[in-house]
C-alpha cells in the first residue's frame, strides 16, 4: 500500500493555524498518516504538548543540513528592531559560507527539502500552516501506476510575475539547464504539493553535480528560490516518462494569494469559486486577513464541502 506523510514547517505566530490544519488532517486522512511539523527550537515547548501517534514535532536542528546553524533566538530579537535592513534578519547561517546569511523564507525551504527525503513514506505531502483540509485526502489521491502526483500548470508564469520568473531561472541554473527562453513557464507552486522522495534525492544530487558543492550550500546562497519550482523543474527535465505520467494542472486547494487582506465584501466571491475538485482552502497568512473573515469563509466552505 502506498503511504504518505504530511509535512508542515511552522512557528509561534502560526500556532493557531497549525492546530486548525492538524485537526483537519486528523479528520480527513487515514489513521496511518503522520503529520510532521518542524518548528524553531524556541517554539518546541509550545508545540510539543500536542504530539501524538499522528503528530510528530521536530526541531529545525533535526533537519538542518551539515554546516548550518539555526539562529532563531537572534532572529527573534532582531525582528523587534524595525529600522534594520531585511538582510540582517536571518534565521540560520552556513558556517562554510556565512554570506549571505539564510533568511527565514529560504530556511523553511531548506528544511522541507532535507526532511522530504527522510520521512519514510512513498510520498511527502507538503501543506503550509495556513491551509485547512475540507474534504477527504486519501493516499491514493497522490499515486497512479507507481507515479507520484505532480502539480504542473503549463504556461502559468507569465510576464509580470517577476518573483516566479526569478525562481524559475534559479532552478534552471542550479540544475545545469539553459536559461528558459519562452515567454511563459509552468508553475509548480500550490497550497498542497506532493514530492516523490526518490526523485527529490536525485534532484538534490543533481544540484551537487552541477555546482560542485553540497546542495544545501548552493540553495542557501540563493536570494530568489522556490523549492516547489526546483522540484517541478527537475521532474520536468530529468524524470522518466513513467515518473512523469501523473502530472495534473489542478492544485487541489482553493487559494487566496493576494497580499492584501481578504475582506468581507470579497469573501462571497472567493467562497463561490470553491470547486468540486478542491479538498482544502488556503488563505495566505501574509495577507493578514481578519480572524472573523477567515472563520466566515471556513464555515461557509465546510458546509459547501459536505454537499
Amino acid at each position: 500500500m502506498n503511504t504518505i506523510a504530511v509535512l508542515t514547517p511552522s512557528f509561534r505566530p502560526d500556532y493557531k493555524r497549525l492546530l486548525s490544519l492538524h485537526q483537519s488532517v486528523l479528520e480527513f486522512t487515514d489513521d496511518s498518516v503522520v503529520h510532521h511539523v518542524i518548528v524553531p527550537r524556541r517554539d518546541l515547548s509550545l508545540f510539543r504538548p500536542h504530539e501524538s501517534s499522528r503528530l510528530r514535532v521536530w526541531s529545525e536542528a533535526d533537519f538542518l543540513p551539515a554546516g548550518f546553524v539555526a539562529t532563531d533566538a537572534f532572529a527573534a530579537a532582531v525582528k523587534k528592531i524595525p529600522f534594520l535592513p531585511a538582510m540582517v534578519r536571518f534565521s540560520a547561517m552556513n558556517v562554510r559560507r556565512p554570506w549571505p546569511p539564510v533568511r527565514g523564507w529560504v530556511l523553511q525551504q531548506l528544511l522541507k527539502l532535507s526532511a522530504g527525503t527522510k520521512l519514510g513514506a512513498d510520498s511527502v505531502v507538503i501543506i503550509d500552516s495556513d491551509v485547512v483540509l475540507l474534504r477527504p485526502m486519501p493516499a491514493d489521491l497522490f499515486f497512479r501506476a507507481g507515479a507520484v502526483r505532480l502539480y504542473e500548470k503549463p504556461e502559468a508564469i507569465t510576464a509580470g510575475m517577476d518573483r516566479h520568473r526569478l525562481w524559475t531561472q534559479t532552478a534552471h541554473r542550479l540544475l545545469g539547464l539553459q536559461a528558459p527562453d519562452s515567454t511563459a513557464y509552468p508553475d509548480y507552486v500550490a497550497g498542497i504539493v506532493t514530492w516523490d522522495p526518490e526523485l527529490l534525492s536525485e534532484c538534490l544530487a543533481r544540484i551537487e553535480l552541477v555546482t560542485g558543492t553540497p546542495w544545501a550550500c548552493a540553495v542557501g546562497a540563493q536570494l530568489h528560490f522556490s523549492e516547489f519550482i526546483l522540484y517541478g523543474t527537475f521532474v520536468r527535465h530529468f524524470a522518466s516518462d513513467q515518473q512523469r505520467s501523473f502530472t495534473e494542472p489542478t492544485t487541489l486547494c482553493h487559494s487566496y494569494w493576494d497580499p492584501a487582506p481578504l475582506t468581507e465584501a470579497r469573501a462571497g466571491e472567493f467562497i463561490a469559486d470553491f470547486g468540486p475538485g478542491d479538498i482544502a482552502v488556503h488563505i495566505q497568512s501574509n495577507s493578514v486577513t481578519s480572524e472573523e473573515v477567515t472563520r466566515q469563509v471556513l464555515d461557509a466552505l465546510r458546509t459547501e464541502a459536505k454537499r
